[in-house]
C-alpha cells in the first residue's frame, strides 16, 4: 500500500516539476494524472500497488469533505453577503 502511495504522489511531483519548469498555466495535478495514465497506458496491464492503494483511499474519500462542508456552513452568513 505504500508502495501504490508513494508513486501516486511521485506522479504529482512530477506534474508539480513540470509546470513549473514550462511556466504552465495548468494545475500540476492535471498534468500529473496525465503522465499517471500514459504511465498506465504504456504499462498494458494493471499496477498492483495502484489498486490496492486506490481502493482503499476512495472508501474513505468521503471523509475528506467533511472539514469543507463544516466550513461552509460555519461561515454561512460570509457567504450570504
Amino acid at each position: 500500500m505504500i508502495g501504490g502511495l508513494i508513486k501516486l504522489l511521485a506522479f504529482q511531483v512530477a506534474g508539480e516539476a513540470f509546470v513549473f519548469a514550462l511556466s504552465l498555466p495548468i494545475p500540476g495535478a492535471v498534468v500529473g494524472m496525465a503522465l499517471l495514465f500514459f504511465y498506465l497506458v504504456i504499462r498494458g496491464r494493471e499496477d498492483a500497488d495502484l489498486d490496492t492503494f486506490t481502493a482503499a483511499f476512495l472508501k474513505h474519500l468521503s471523509l475528506l469533505f467533511i472539514p469543507a462542508a463544516v466550513g461552509i456552513v460555519a461561515h454561512l452568513d460570509r457567504i450570504v453577503d
